[in-house]
């Protein structure tokens, strides 16, 4: 039974992780042309989209009791002023968007105080979709678009490495009871895989600086991505 479940869990990762791969394949000349022909304004747009696409996901996650499958929050369109905001005024807008949508987070909890016995859990979740999606996502528009590229190239190869090895000499369990799938094999390949092409990328491409950095930075990467969905899966098995 036991060994049943493990092979249809298997086929299931694999069929998620062609359709990956078969996403990215499609949508990769679209990525290019975005930020690397287009103006800046169809990257904020694209920034847009992606921030009301991971919303949605994310609001599916945090208030599963209160919605249904399809619904997104009104609220969530408030989000957009932060990419939009960062767009238009750099840095500034991008905190002062990330301000404005932090005290529309309070009023809301004010308002409902009282009324709603989960006022301070909504609350708490408001303003952490604000920091993890628009305000992370915005910084998106300050970069220049070769280190959008980076950044990008970290984060795939950081995937595929971690699937590759995991797949192939995973054994030891990263985290069980947040993510079973994860193994420490898988962890470290991923992690490698991001050094590797991370300061491959910097040095043809972007060049200028110590390639020490370039691995820094690959490595800093990689670890809050990690981290990262380690954390979603915490969320998703804890709601």
């Amino acid at each position: 039974m036991i060994l049943m479940t493990s092979e249809i869990h298997k086929k299931q990762v694999d069929r998620e992780h062609l359709l990956r791969w078969i996403t990215s394949i499609v949508l990769a000349p679209l990525l290019i042309f975005v930020i690397g022909v287009a103006s800046k304004i169809w990257l904020m747009l694209f920034v847009v989209v992606a921030t009301v696409i991971a919303s949605w996901e994310l609001h599916r996650i945090l208030f599963q009791d209160e919605s249904s499958k399809y619904h997104l929050d009104p609220f969530v369109f408030f989000s957009l002023l932060v990419p939009a905001f960062a767009y238009y005024y750099g840095i500034r807008g991008l905190l002062g968007g990330m301000l404005l949508n932090i005290l529309a987070c309070f009023s809301e909890g004010v308002s409902i105080y009282g009324k709603n016995d989960k006022a301070l859990e909504k609350l708490v979740f408001r303003i952490f979709h604000v920091i993890y999606i628009p305000y992370c996502l915005a910084h998106i528009i300050l970069l220049d678009r070769v280190w959008i590229f980076f950044v990008l190239v970290v984060i795939f190869a950081g995937d595929s490495g971690a699937f590759y090895a995991g797949r192939k000499f995973g054994k030891r369990k990263l985290c069980p009871a947040v993510s079973p799938g994860k193994t420490v094999e898988g962890a470290i390949g991923g992690f490698l895989s991001s050094l590797i092409l991370g300061l491959a990328f910097g040095i043809i491409f972007i060049g200028g600086k110590n390639p020490f950095e370039f691995v820094l930075i690959a490595a800093i990467l990689n670890i809050i991505g990690q981290l990262g969905d380690l954390g979603e899966s915490l969320i998703k098995r804890s709601r």
